[in-house]
C-alpha cells in the first residue's frame, strides 16, 4: 500500500474514531436524560400515591386538595411525555453510535486485512530471496565438486 494510501486510511480511522466517540457521548448524555425523566415520573406517581385521601368536611380543604390533584395529574402527564420522548431521543443515539462503531470496526478491520497482505506479500519476496541464494549456493556447491 503506498504512504498517500495509509495516511487516508489513518485520517478515515481518525475522522470515524471522532464519530463514535460524538456518539458515544451522545448516547450517555441521552441516556442520563431519560433517567432523569423517568425519575421525575416516579416521583410524582409517588407524590401522588402520597397524598391523603381523608374526608375533607371543609369545602375550601376539598378545593385544594382537588386542585393538587390535578396539578400532579397534569405533572405526570407532563413528565410521562418528556420520558417517552427521552426514550426515542435514547433510542435514536443508540442506533447512531452503533453504526458508528460499525463503521469504526469496518475501518479497523480494512487496515488489519491490508496490513496483514503486505505481511503476507512481504514473507513472498522473502521467501523467493532465499530461494534465489539457496539456488545460487547450490549450483556454486555443484561447480565446484565438479572442478575438483
Amino acid at each position: 500500500m503506498t504512504n498517500r494510501g495509509e495516511s487516508s486510511l489513518r485520517g478515515l480511522v481518525r475522522l470515524r474514531n471522532l464519530r463514535e466517540r460524538d456518539s458515544r457521548l451522545g448516547l450517555a448524555t441521552a441516556l442520563i436524560e431519560e433517567n432523569a425523566a423517568a425519575a421525575r415520573v416516579r416521583a410524582i406517581e409517588d407524590q401522588m400515591t402520597d397524598a391523603p385521601e381523608r374526608d375533607v368536611s371543609d369545602l375550601e380543604a376539598f378545593r385544594a386538595r382537588h386542585h393538587r390533584l390535578e396539578a400532579l395529574v397534569m405533572a405526570l402527564s407532563d413528565a410521562r411525555a418528556a420520558h417517552a420522548s427521552a426514550h426515542q431521543l435514547a433510542l435514536a443515539a443508540r442506533s447512531r453510535w452503533m453504526e458508528d462503531r460499525t463503521r469504526l470496526a469496518a475501518v479497523e478491520s480494512l487496515i488489519a486485512r491490508r496490513a496483514a497482505a503486505v505481511r503476507v506479500e512481504r514473507l513472498r519476496r522473502e521467501n523467493r530471496e532465499m530461494d534465489a541464494i539457496g539456488e545460487d549456493l547450490w549450483r556454486r556447491a555443484q561447480s565446484a565438486a565438479e572442478v575438483s
